[in-house]
C-alpha cells in the first residue's frame, strides 16, 4: 500500500460528517473545543466548502450579536427578557449537551 493510499486511509477514519461539523461549528460559538473535536472539525473544513460557509456565516452572526448586545444595554433597551426568562435560558445554554 502507498503512502498516499494509508494517508487517505487515515484521513477516512477520522473524517466527521456534515450534520457532527455543523453541530461543532455551533458549539465552539459557545464553549472551547477539546483538541481532539477541534482536530476533527479543522480536517473536516479543509476539505468540504459548505461546512467552510456555514462557519463563516455563523461567525458573521456572532458579530451581529455583539454588536447588538453593546448598543443596547438593559437599562436603554426597551425589548429585554424577564429575569427569570434569562435565568432559564442561562441554565439552558450551561447544560452540557450529548455530543457525537
Amino acid at each position: 500500500m502507498g503512502v498516499l493510499t494509508k494517508m487517505m486511509v487515515f484521513m477516512s477514519k477520522r473524517m466527521i460528517a456534515c450534520d457532527e461539523a455543523g453541530f461543532l461549528i455551533s458549539y465552539r460559538s459557545d464553549r472551547r473545543l477539546g483538541f481532539l473535536r477541534w482536530w476533527k472539525l479543522n480536517l473536516h473544513l479543509l476539505t468540504c466548502h459548505l461546512c467552510r460557509k456555514y462557519a463563516h456565516q455563523i461567525g458573521e452572526l456572532n458579530k451581529s450579536i455583539e454588536v447588538y448586545r453593546d448598543q443596547c444595554s438593559q437599562e436603554s433597551c426597551e425589548h429585554h427578557l424577564s429575569p427569570e426568562a434569562v435565568t432559564r435560558i442561562g441554565q439552558a445554554i450551561n447544560r452540557e449537551p450529548n455530543a457525537k
